[in-house]
């Protein structure tokens, strides 16, 4: 299973790829031949597109990309980021990849900022001293109110029958109105 899965992805990583540096780039240019190339393989500090470029790399077809850079549309982006390629957030850092090796990306990023040291957590103080006579809080639980005792125990289902009471008699007026 986990080999044809391999299979799967591999064929999605070339599908999507920049068709030079074999990359996922969020900025790709798609030739009129529909081959993808990204910005940064296709096109000069000028944004003029490279004279090695002239041909499609794939299928030699001439003047298939433009030969100044266009201008990528927000959502040509965030197609990409759906198929799943992700920057490295590090400030400075221009790696793209695909959103299953980021992680390990992010392990070895030279632009990674070093973590903050762990801090051990302080213990709380109790606001009063602890004495003898100091009487021990304890949590009401549903177990624990079997413990209350009859009396207790008895006004409590009485108060929770006078609630219930009440509820029935309210809903009881808003229907008649």
């Amino acid at each position: 299973m986990t080999a044809r899965l391999q299979e799967i992805q591999s064929s999605y990583e070339q599908r999507f790829n920049c068709m030079i540096c074999l990359c996922p780039r969020l900025q790709m240019v798609s030739g009129y031949c529909q081959h993808r190339i990204c910005t940064q393989c296709l096109y000069n500090e000028d944004s003029i597109r490279k004279p090695s470029l002239d041909k499609c790399p794939t299928c030699q077809k001439e003047e298939a990309f433009p030969v100044i850079r266009p201008a990528i549309p927000e959502d040509v982006i965030e197609i990409q980021r759906c198929l799943g390629v992700r920057a490295c957030p590090h400030s400075g850092c221009t790696m793209e990849c695909w959103e299953w090796e980021m992680e390990e990306h992010l392990k070895s990023c030279p632009n990674r900022q070093p973590s903050p040291p762990k801090q051990t957590p302080k213990k709380r103080r109790s606001l009063m001293p602890r004495t003898e006579d100091t009487p021990k809080m304890s949590r009401v639980t549903r177990s624990s109110t079997f413990n209350l005792g009859n009396s207790r125990l008895e006004d409590f289902q009485m108060g929770r029958r006078r609630m219930n009471l009440r509820r029935s008699t309210q809903q009881q007026t808003l229907n008649n109105h």
